[in-house]
């Protein structure tokens, strides 16, 4: 008996089941910006691209069961192509009045931070002679809002150089581009002063024909990208600095305008674990949408409505504020919180193990990591602080703020 043909068969179905177990592939365009995409070589010789926000585009896209093919190109190319459905989409790339009539917009992909760059501190970029990368979403932003380009080039590197020769004033680059420009060794650097301008999210577009196709991807994509970008946005540290001084500013006028260790005595108080946790599952599942019953309580102590009343007055600032007992459960808040339970998050841990440590006041804050809030298309961090006196290691509660990180940093909120 001839077995080839049943073999063959076998491997033919084996073969086929393979194929329809590999993920469908996901074929984008971005272009060339270190740390964030870097061509590289891989090791069978082909182009590939490498670096964080491609990190971050691959695992949230592996995350929604598709692989990806991802190349260098001009951005005219890119965005051409994409409105001609030859990709399925773009990245990284800043908001685009033009894409968005075209293709769909995720939510970001990557949080920049933009500096005017100068060997002069008293230079005022505004009436600086501008220098920017040619097709960069920087320069794309500084025609949008009015600002005269004095000269663009092809390569970062040569900003830095006009920069050093005096032939531009001002440089407008992420600060982390920058500084990859001075590895190894760092040269130069000590001679640049710095001007924030902006925190720059920025995203990827999706042709119409492939979201046609694949109506639920950008949904799935959306709701992984939170943790595929954990740890990757961090503030260095002078902006650290500046957020910890305006910070403490801003705790210092809550404590004046609010007797905080009162407004703990008059919020509810559970002692016990388990009946906090039953609350805070029932909160969590009815936020937002519904307000539940104690968050109603809660919202009508006259705690809330001084914090709600002192943040309205800080609206570009501060997106929430939020008073915890020594236990970590809500007793005041600015606006309903997502959760009731605030002690097993590091805005409430964080604040405990830097007592443990030895810290105290508002030396014993907690700065959180920049994170994305989908809600409000804000990038944020939480700052929290003791309040009152500190007992068996816990203090009598923490004040906790959101902070808008861009208007934080921007418009010299910070100093």
């Amino acid at each position: 008996m001839d077995l080839r043909p049943v073999v063959l068969g076998v491997i033919g179905t084996v073969a086929l089941s393979i194929a329809h177990a590999r993920p469908p592939v996901l074929n984008l365009y971005t272009f060339a910006s270190s740390p964030y995409q870097i061509p590289a070589m891989g090791g069978t010789g082909d182009a590939k691209v490498v670096g964080e926000t491609v990190d971050t585009v691959n695992c949230a896209a592996r995350q929604a069961g598709w692989s990806t093919r991802i190349r260098i190109t001009p951005q005219n190319r890119a965005v051409h192509s994409l409105r001609r459905n030859l990709i399925d989409g773009y990245f990284a790339i800043d908001p685009s009045i033009e894409l968005d009539s075209t293709a769909k917009r995720s939510n970001p992909v990557a949080l920049e931070k933009w500096y005017f760059f100068t060997t002069d501190p008293d230079v005022v970029p505004e009436s600086a002679r501008l220098g920017v990368v040619d097709g960069s979403n920087e320069k794309a932003w500084l025609e949008d809002n009015g600002f005269d380009v004095f000269i663009s080039v092809s390569l970062p590197s040569q900003l830095l150089a006009l920069l050093q020769r005096g032939r531009i004033d001002a440089a407008l680059m992420d600060r982390r581009a920058m500084i990859d420009l001075h590895e190894p060794d760092k040269s130069g650097a000590g001679e640049l002063h710095t001007h924030f301008l902006r925190y720059a999210p920025l995203y990827m577009y999706l042709s119409e024909n492939f979201t046609a196709n694949n109506p639920d991807f950008l949904r799935t994509f959306n709701q992984f990208l939170p943790a595929c970008m954990e740890g990757r946005i961090t503030l260095s540290a002078d902006e650290e600095a500046r957020i910890k001084s305006l910070s403490k500013r801003l705790f210092s006028e809550i404590d004046g305008m609010l007797d905080l260790q009162q407004a703990i005595d008059a919020g509810p108080r559970m002692e016990n674990l388990t009946d906090v946790l039953t609350f805070d599952a029932k909160w969590q599942v009815l936020a937002p949408a519904t307000t539940p019953e104690l968050a109603k309580a809660i919202l009508e102590l006259p705690g809330s409505r001084a914090l709600h009343a002192w943040k309205l007055n800080h609206k570009d600032i501060v997106t929430e504020a939020l008073l915890t007992n020594h236990l970590g459960t809500l007793v005041a808040m600015s606006q309903l919180a997502s959760d009731y339970w605030q002690g097993d998050e590091p805005k409430f841990t964080g604040v405990v193990e830097n007592l443990h440590a030895g810290a105290t006041g508002l030396d014993a804050m907690h700065l959180s990591d920049i994170r994305y809030d989908a809600s409000t298309s804000r990038f944020q961090v939480t700052v929290s602080a003791p309040v009152g006196p500190v007992s068996d290691g816990l203090p009598m509660g923490v004040v906790v703020l959101g902070l808008d990180i861009e208007k934080a940093l921007g418009n010299h909120a910070a100093h």
